[in-house]
């Protein structure tokens, strides 16, 4: 049987909220108990192809840490890395990049939102998902925990994997995307848009009780009363329904009828106390870690190192496959 190879990173832009957590972190962890392999990276290099502070920069990338380990990854199972800090990763992006067609890149929605959305036109951007097979690549894995606005770019990693493999012999296997539920919670001020990282409009991981209860209080309702699951009706009310029932466990069949009748404001305020108690273990584990930078500075360290090893080896087979060493 093929070994599990898993390979997952997140951008260090904004602070990690609940849709994060829902959609991709909680699978992660539960994925680190069944898999061969486990690497978590800190894409900083990817996060670089947008505006961002560079004074700020190290201390948003130690957020991520901290938010990762504070979500239960566990340094025994699972490699956590900042991507700059193995040189492996650019360097087999530049070998993808003499394989990879112009024409898989600039036709990817994700590229066209970015320019629409920044009006920044950098050869990172459209560069992204090759640096993005690199990093998935580099390790052989063959399972990657995405939202679904990321499986286009997975598409683009097998097609320069199957490239590699044909042009100079069999090195990587299919990689597959692993979706889960929840990897869509939308925004609260406006169902129609995913949670983001960097507008206010989430629930930050971070968040204190108060800032949680004010963001829900003010979350955008739909029009009657009725508390159910619609999502072409009532799609803000059916947003909130989704992140209850991932927060409680409860099926959405049995919150509807525990609010039937009730108001928009006691269903809010309870989703709001259900978020501060769900939030609660993870906010006291991460002040433990907050308080300890150098155990956090030791495991990523520790992390970089072993990555840096598996990556030569690896390395080292593509570039004596393609005749450079």
């Amino acid at each position: 049987m093929n070994m599990v190879k898993i390979f997952s990173g997140i951008r260090p832009s904004g602070k990690l909220h609940l849709g994060n957590y829902l959609g991709a972190i909680k699978n992660w962890i539960e994925l680190q108990n069944k898999a061969d392999q486990v690497i978590f990276m800190i894409a900083d290099y990817h996060a670089i192809t947008t505006p961002y502070d560079p004074k700020t920069y190290q201390q948003q990338i130690m957020d991520v840490a901290l938010d990762y380990l504070a979500a239960g990854i566990d340094p025994d199972k699972a490699l956590l890395i900042r991507q700059s800090k193995v040189p492996q990763h650019t360097e087999l992006a530049w070998i993808f990049n003499t394989i990879t067609s112009v024409g898989w890149l600039d036709r990817l929605p994700t590229y066209k939102e970015q320019l629409e959305k920044t009006g920044i036109n950098n050869m990172g951007l459209l560069d992204y998902p090759v640096l993005m097979a690199a990093d998935i690549l580099l390790y052989k894995s063959n399972l990657v925990p995405v939202g679904e606005d990321q499986v286009a770019h997975i598409d683009v990693t097998n097609e320069i994997a199957k490239r590699f493999n044909s042009a100079f012999g069999e090195t990587f296997e299919p990689v597959k995307p692993h979706l889960e539920e929840g990897a869509r919670i939308m925004s609260l001020q406006n169902p129609a848009k995913k949670m983001s990282k960097t507008s206010d409009e989430g629930i930050a991981l971070s968040d204190n009780p108060d800032i949680i209860r004010s963001k829900i209080k003010k979350a955008v309702t739909d029009s009657g009363k009725e508390i159910k699951y619609d999502p072409d009706e009532k799609s803000a009310i059916t947003n909130l329904l989704t992140v209850y029932h991932l927060l409680s466990g409860k099926e959405i069949k049995t919150i509807e009828k525990e609010y039937d009748g009730k108001s928009y404001s006691d269903f809010k305020n309870d989703l709001a106390e259900t978020a501060v108690n769900f939030l609660k273990p993870f906010q006291e584990k991460r002040k433990e870690f907050e308080n300890n930078p150098k155990k956090v500075l030791e495991i990523l360290e520790k992390s970089e190192e072993k990555s840096r090893q598996l990556a030569d080896k690896n390395l080292s087979e593509i570039k004596k496959k393609m005749g450079l060493i």
